[in-house]
């Protein structure tokens, strides 16, 4: 079946056709339990840096929030990186996911601060019962699912009237990107990923979508801009593979020494710098409801 993308209203794409909630799910089911044959596909090893560089994000998160410690929702929660950082700085933190892999290869003493199942059911049972948490972490989430606004309106839903969401998402079509094409140093769209991502924003379009679901962005970061290596023939991982795990470890380098040799608000300034300049492999808002949202 032939996939396109189509724009939203909001600004962001879309590939359809979409698939089924059901053959969405038969989907994940097999890329966790079926292709790997029961083998647990986080089971791969990380360097010491590497384990260093999964605090940095929590450790930004933390900073950006720049209040005490309150009630911290991890919406897809992954390895479990970001809710042991807070749970070890005093939150009291809990989190949703469609699967424990990632935990328990990690974290799997925190099995009871994950709730299993359906993200938009999970959410709907939770803005039932009216409860809400200061700050909410939606990690690489918005891009895989059917609805992502109404994932968007969901989060707000739950979010303290003083309360904060983080939203991180890859940075597609951007302008790099098509740089890159233009030179003829990747394919045409060569960062469509379907059935994996079904919805693409870059840094124009995420702010614009979060404003039209009713959040006020307070932040805006991108991270390293690994696709500039894309622009070297030499570092063309898109062509060579191989080429793509040293371009990575430069990135962890990067990142590591601008935190560590000067400052966490230089990373920041760092990624403010790189949101402004439309580039980030993956970009973050940070957002707070509108005035007179609910």
């Amino acid at each position: 079946m032939t996939q396109r993308l189509v724009e939203k209203p909001e600004g962001y794409f879309e590939i359809e056709p979409r698939p089924t909630p059901d053959d969405l799910a038969a989907y994940y089911r097999d890329k966790y339990f079926v292709a790997d044959h029961g083998k647990n596909p986080y089971a791969h090893g990380y360097t010491d840096e590497e384990l260093k560089h999964k605090r940095l994000q929590p450790a930004e998160t933390e900073w950006v929030w720049g209040r005490p410690p309150g009630r911290l929702l991890e919406v897809g929660v992954g390895e479990g990186f970001t809710l042991d950082y807070f749970l070890r700085r005093g939150w009291e933190a809990s989190g949703l996911d469609f699967t424990d892999d990632g935990l328990q290869a990690f974290f799997p003493e925190l099995s009871d601060r994950l709730v299993l199942g359906d993200a938009f059911a999970l959410l709907d049972e939770v803005i039932a019962r009216g409860e809400t948490w200061d700050l909410v972490v939606c990690n690489n989430v918005l891009e895989h699912v059917i609805d992502p606004m109404g994932l968007l309106d969901r989060l707000r839903a739950i979010v303290a009237p003083q309360g904060m969401v983080r939203i991180s998402v890859p940075n597609d079509g951007s302008w790099l990107q098509d740089q890159i094409v233009r030179r003829g140093l990747a394919d045409p769209q060569f960062w469509l990923a379907p059935p994996d991502h079904l919805n693409y924003f870059n840094t124009d379009s995420l702010p614009r979508a979060m404003a039209a679901h009713g959040w006020e962005v307070v932040e805006h970061l991108g991270e390293f801009p690994i696709d500039i290596f894309l622009l070297n023939p030499d570092t063309g991982y898109m062509r060579d593979r191989a080429r793509g795990r040293p371009c990575h470890f430069a990135r962890i380098a990067f990142e590591m020494g601008l935190w560590k040799d000067r400052s966490l608000e230089a990373v920041v300034e760092f990624r403010r710098g790189c949101a402004r300049a439309g580039i980030g492999r993956n970009q973050t808002v940070y957002a707070r409801r509108a005035a007179g949202t609910r």
